[in-house]
């Protein structure tokens, strides 16, 4: 899944999801979205907590349909996935990435 970007100077706008990219994943990735709604629908009827991007996933559904939160779902946990790979660490522990973009030497202004 690939978002269409359109960034400027510091600000960076991720658009819609285009067809690119490995067709299998996007296909795992949109089941899983479409499971992920579902087991969260199901706990929500039997009165069970749900909270984190389960509840996110059933707001979205809640203000359109299903298909487009499953599509919206699914784009989140791309970029989750993607977030986990690039730091090594697991989805949930807090990582500080500005401090790393701070210190990096890149950023470091010319006295």
């Amino acid at each position: 899944m690939t978002p269409k970007e359109y960034s400027s100077g510091n600000s960076r706008y991720l658009g819609r999801i285009s067809k690119k990219g490995d067709r299998y994943l996007r296909m795992l990735l949109t089941h899983g979205a479409r499971s992920v709604l579902r087991a969260s629908k199901v706990a929500e009827t039997a009165g069970r907590e749900v909270c984190g991007v389960r509840r996110w996933a059933l707001d979205v559904q809640g203000r359109s349909n299903h298909n487009k939160a499953a599509c919206a779902l699914a784009n989140k946990l791309a970029r989750i996935c993607y977030a986990t790979l690039r730091d090594k660490e697991p989805f949930g522990e807090g990582t500080v990435r500005l401090s790393k973009k701070i210190s990096r030497e890149s950023f470091v202004m010319p006295a």
